[in-house]
């Protein structure tokens, strides 16, 4: 079984085109569905790529394939509907490449949260303490840490 969040995680990625439908409707079925790592044979499958989906389902005895996205939808529902048994699905999709600029974003954001978080905490200390000049000083720290993030966020709108 595959859990629901996994299913939609494929969303996250370079998807072909008609994909995302066809993860929503699996997705209400999740409990039917099991990933593999290699493309099995005489079971039903789906396999979603980077640049297509091919579906091997079997019908009224034989194997029916599809490869277009409303054609794998209907022999899904047809599959669905029929059985109880599981559908195997193989995933072979490219992860995003994530620019370097927007990881060093990403990491400055998580420091200054973790900043802020930490001056928070030596403000409570401070206010229990009745440290006021550590209080003031954290407080200052904070509150340009916070305007900070404003602005990043301003220029992100505009």
């Amino acid at each position: 079984m595959v859990t629901k969040e996994e299913l939609l995680f494929l969303k996250t990625k370079i998807l072909p085109a008609g994909a995302e439908t066809i993860i929503d409707f699996l997705a209400a079925r999740h409990h039917q569905i099991e990933m593999t790592h290699i493309v099995l044979e005489n079971v039903p499958l789906l396999i979603i790529g980077r640049h297509g989906m091919i579906a091997r389902i079997p019908v009224g005895g034989g194997v029916q394939k599809a490869s277009q996205p409303k054609e794998i939808l209907e022999l899904l529902q047809g599959f669905f509907q029929k059985n109880e048994s599981t559908l195997y699905l193989f995933v072979n999709l490219p992860d995003l490449r994530v620019p370097q600029e927007v990881v060093q974003v990403l990491e400055e954001v998580q420091q200054r949260a973790a900043r802020k978080e930490e001056l928070r905490q030596i403000i409570d200390q401070a206010l229990d303490a009745r440290d006021r000049e550590t209080f003031m000083r954290a407080t200052e720290e904070l509150r340009q840490l916070t305007m900070l993030d404003m602005a990043a966020d301003e220029r992100r709108f505009w």
